[in-house]
């Protein structure tokens, strides 16, 4: 009973996904009889009425697949649209209609929670728009996929100024420090940031959009944002990530930009709470107890 009840909700899945798998579904929840089945006796005798009848039952189930389906379509286009703004700014309505319905099919959702549906759309993007001029949308989406994540991202308590100030210079070099799980780094080709500034309040849409880019997501309160920054700036924020020390990430940095302004970024940084604490810090208060 269990694996056929599976194997009926697997059919229904994907008629919802594609009209060509309707057929099946149909004949699991009601088999509609041929005529030519009938004793040619019963069809003079009128009893040929009781397949009207399951045609016409055959005709309410497809308007109510149908129905399901158009539910269920609607569904992945409002939470694309949702997650990707500035995408279906970019693309237009017709597009977008037609990326989410081709998503949806290669990736249908296996979580209620529809708000983690679009994971997938930045690769999936890339091989579904082969244009050249359109290669961006990948890192577009990448960008905005890590602002809606962003958005969803458990809270952190960051050091207060006082604990900064008492961590001293020289063990702040020595320490890695943590990172907020709400930011993403971002590298592209292309001028995503400009492009997604051009799209919020005031802003104008950059003139050349095939110029580098490097951007971190950033949540200093309950709203994402972002933050543009140099290639030194990104190498560093990269550094930190991965476990080095300050000292280690500014190394890197200075290798790419000698004038690279660590007092401006590092404010930066703090203000947006990018980073919010030093793990030696902890592991010293921690021996106090």
């Amino acid at each position: 009973m269990a694996m056929e009840l599976e194997s009926l909700q697997r059919i229904f899945a994907a008629a919802l996904g594609d009209s060509q798998y309707e057929s099946p579904l149909l004949s699991r929840l009601k088999p509609v009889p041929s005529t030519s089945s009938l004793d040619p006796a019963r069809v003079d005798r009128g009893e040929a009425a009781d397949t009207h009848a399951h045609d016409a039952s055959d005709q309410s189930l497809r308007r109510r697949v149908g129905l399901y389906r158009g539910n269920v379509r609607g569904q992945w286009r409002a939470a694309l649209a949702n997650a990707y703004p500035v995408l279906l700014a970019l693309t237009g309505d017709t597009y977008f209609d037609a990326l989410s319905l081709a998503y949806g099919r290669a990736h249908p959702s296996h979580s209620g929670d529809l708000n983690r549906f679009g994971d997938a759309l930045p690769s999936f993007i890339e091989q579904y728009e082969q244009h050249s001029r359109f290669r961006y949308f990948g890192d577009m989406a990448r960008l905005e996929w890590s602002l809606h994540v962003a958005s969803f991202a458990a809270d952190v308590e960051a050091f207060t100024p006082q604990q900064w100030f008492e961590i001293g210079q020289e063990r702040l070099l020595r320490a890695r420090l943590l990172v907020n799980p709400a930011c993403t780094a971002i590298a592209s080709q292309h001028a995503i940031a400009d492009i997604w500034l051009a799209h919020q309040p005031g802003g104008v849409f950059p003139q050349d959009i095939h110029v580098p880019s490097w951007t971190v997501v950033v949540r200093p309160l309950w709203r994402p944002t972002i933050l543009v920054h140099t290639a030194a700036a990104y190498a560093a924020f990269v550094a930190l990530q991965r476990g080095n020390t300050l000292d280690e990430a500014l190394d890197v940095a200075f290798a790419l930009d000698p004038e690279f302004d660590f007092a401006s970024q590092w404010h930066t940084w703090i203000s947006t709470s990018a980073i919010t604490g030093a793990v030696s810090v902890h592991e010293l208060s921690n021996r106090h107890f």
